[in-house]
């Protein structure tokens, strides 16, 4: 179990097909849904962070389907934190169906910290309060 809460969607219409089956683009974006939300819900949400001079860009990410989900399904996404630098963020994502339990989607996603200029940030040394949330949250 995640040290994050879950995120729940429901799968809209515009985001499947014409057999009612979520696109599989859409997983990413719900990756993202996900991690945005997790991040408010610890205390580091994106809009301060930014705010702060601090943007997290995607490095990588990645996905593996495993059943669709459907038109007015809700997925519970879980969001893990599973490596940190203090430069990189490594992130791990299980998206369920909320009623059957069973797995749709597993993915991946690496993330750097970065100033608006695009020079590199080390939260461990820049940003200590912003280190110690995170490593909070860590699950190795």
């Amino acid at each position: 179990m995640s040290k994050i809460p879950p995120y729940e969607h429901v799968v809209q219409y515009y985001e499947t097909d014409q057999m009612k089956v979520a696109h599989h683009s859409n997983y990413i974006r719900w990756f993202e849904e996900a991690r945005v939300d997790a991040f408010d819900k610890i205390g580091l949400g994106y809009k301060e962070c930014e705010e702060q001079g601090v943007l997290s860009p995607v490095v990588g990410v990645s996905a593996k389907y495993k059943a669709s989900a459907l038109f007015y399904d809700t997925v519970v996404i879980k969001v893990k934190f599973t490596k940190y630098t203090g430069v990189r963020l490594y992130i791990e994502y299980e998206v369920t169906d909320k009623k059957t339990g069973q797995v749709r989607c597993t993915g991946n996603s690496e993330h750097c910290f970065v100033t608006p200029d695009g020079g590199i940030v080390s939260i461990k040394r820049d940003y200590p309060q912003m280190d110690a949330i995170i490593k909070k949250y860590l699950e190795e």
